[in-house]
Order: structure tokens, then sequence, then C-alpha cells
């Protein structure tokens, strides 16, 4: 991300030195917690007002591996927990093992997952495997207190992560279904919602859309392409306010959040370009 905010910082400062006229303004807004919700970052700033609609369009730096995404997955990020009653092993008889439950309720989960699994996005994505809707389950799981006492307590977490066809409520209703049937089959559970994000997309035909695939072709002498984010993106927090948003940066997405993250230069360069040209487009004076 550092990478791709240096380019449109440098890509302000090319417009200034070039001298090229600008009828609107460019805002430029840098949040801390777009890994972790977004609830004290972008919300925030739309919350106060900081961020308005009725703009032209906004764009984000993700790496993007080259392409525009202009769609993301939405997020329910769950963690359920199930309560026994403990009781040494040799009067196990006396207890309620929490890791049995947790298991029953996991694998009604997974019945769902084989369902959701079916559902396929029309949007392009790298691979095309990742087309699939998701319930991941276990991402952190655990419990117990000794070997030889019985669980009085064990928890796993669950992220639902409908595609941008799909709609949210629907999805967390689904879920809700299997651990609301689970208690009533007898199993001490509750849930508490760690995330909720929508799924969002902008149309390729949209005037920024437009104005940054030109842009692209133009820097790289290659069409642009569209994709699906395969993840969660801060998308979701412009287009359901009537934003047209799409994301475009330096660097691959393969090497993102991991220890030999890396930019080209001259990759960070054609991005830097790509802004400038899209700026100069959107926001160029009309006549008279």
């Amino acid at each position: 991300m550092k990478g791709g905010l240096a380019a449109m910082l440098f890509a302000l400062r090319a417009l200034e030195e070039a001298g090229v006229p600008l009828d609107g303004r460019i805002l430029i807004s840098l949040v801390p917690d777009e890994e972790t919700g977004g609830r004290l970052g972008t919300n925030y700033l739309w919350e106060q007002g900081y961020l308005q609609s009725g703009v032209v369009g906004m764009l984000m730096p993700e790496p993007t591996s080259g392409v525009i995404w202009n769609a993301n997955r939405g997020a329910l990020s769950m963690k359920v927990t199930v309560h026994g009653r403990p009781a040494h092993v040799g009067l196990e008889c006396r207890g309620v093992n929490a890791f049995l439950g947790m298991l029953k309720a996991a694998s009604a989960l997974a019945e769902l997952r084989e369902r959701v699994g079916q559902r396929l996005t029309k949007f392009d994505v790298d691979p095309p495997e990742a087309r699939r809707s998701i319930l991941l389950l276990g991402g952190t799981c655990g419990g117990g207190v000794n070997f030889n006492l019985v669980p009085p307590e064990c928890f796993f977490t669950l992220d639902r992560r409908p595609n941008p066809e799909e709609n949210l409520e629907e999805a967390k209703a689904e879920v809700l279904a299997v651990l609301e049937e689970q208690r009533r089959q007898g199993i001490d559970l509750d849930w508490e919602v760690l995330q909720e994000g929508q799924p969002a997309r902008t149309s390729t035909e949209s005037e920024l859309a437009q104005a940054l695939a030109a842009a692209i072709e133009r820097a790289t002498g290659a069409p642009a392409r569209f994709e699906m984010c395969p993840g969660l993106t801060e998308l979701r927090f412009f287009v359901p306010r009537g934003v047209p948003a799409l994301i475009y940066g330096p660097g691959l997405v393969e090497v993102s959040h991991g220890p030999g993250e890396y930019l080209v230069v001259d990759d960070l360069r054609r991005v830097c370009l790509v802004y400038s040209l899209v700026a100069a487009e959107l926001l160029a004076p009309t006549a008279g």
C-alpha cells in the first residue's frame, strides 16, 4: 500500500508541475484500519462528513497485479462458542463435552459450506476456481483446559464471503438458521459477529471505469482487464452511497501480506502516469 500511496502523491505532484488545468478537487484519504473493518477509518470519515457523495469517483491503490478490481465479495465473520460442563475424565458421565458439541455444530455448517460452494460468480477472478462462494470454517479454534478434563468450552470461527451477486442479509440468515437449529437440538452455543461487509460492484461502463481503462491502455500499450477482488475491499463504503469506485495499484497481490513484499519501480511509474491521466481526463475544464 505504501507504493500505491506514493504513486498517488507523485501523480498529484506531476499534475501540479505540468500545469494541467483541473476543474475540481482531488482528495486523498489515508486511513489506518482498512484490514480490520474500516470502522475507525473510512466509515468514520463518512459519518463525520469528510467524504461526500456526488463525486466523479474513487480510486484505491491496492496492489492488483495489473488488473482493475471493480467488485468485491461481502463478509460475515463470526466466532461461535459452545458451552459444556467440566468433569474429571474418570467421571466423564457428569460432564457435558463442549468439544463434541462443537463438532456437531461445525459439521452442520460444513453441509451449508458445500451448498454455498455451488454458487459461482459471473465476474472474472484469478484463479478461476475462486469463483465459488465461500464459507471458511475454523480459521481459529480452541478450547478445553487439560487432557484429563471434560472441556467446558470450545470455540471456532467462520468467515462467510458472499459473491457480489448475493445478498449479505440472506447469507447471514442461512448461517444463523443452522446455528439456531443446533440450539434446538440441545447444543448450548452462542455467537459473536466480528465483521460485516456488503458485496459491492461498479459498472465497467461508468465514466470512471472508461477513463481508467483508457489510461491503462495508453500507459501500458495493452487493453485493461476488469476482475473481482477475491476478498473484501473498501468499495463497500462508496458504492452503496452512489460513488463509482475502482481499485488499481502497483504490485502483485500474490506477494501482499508476506515477508517478501516488493514493488517494481517501473510499475510504480506506470501507475503514477495512469492516475495522472485519469485525473486530467475526468477533471478537464469544460469549454466556455
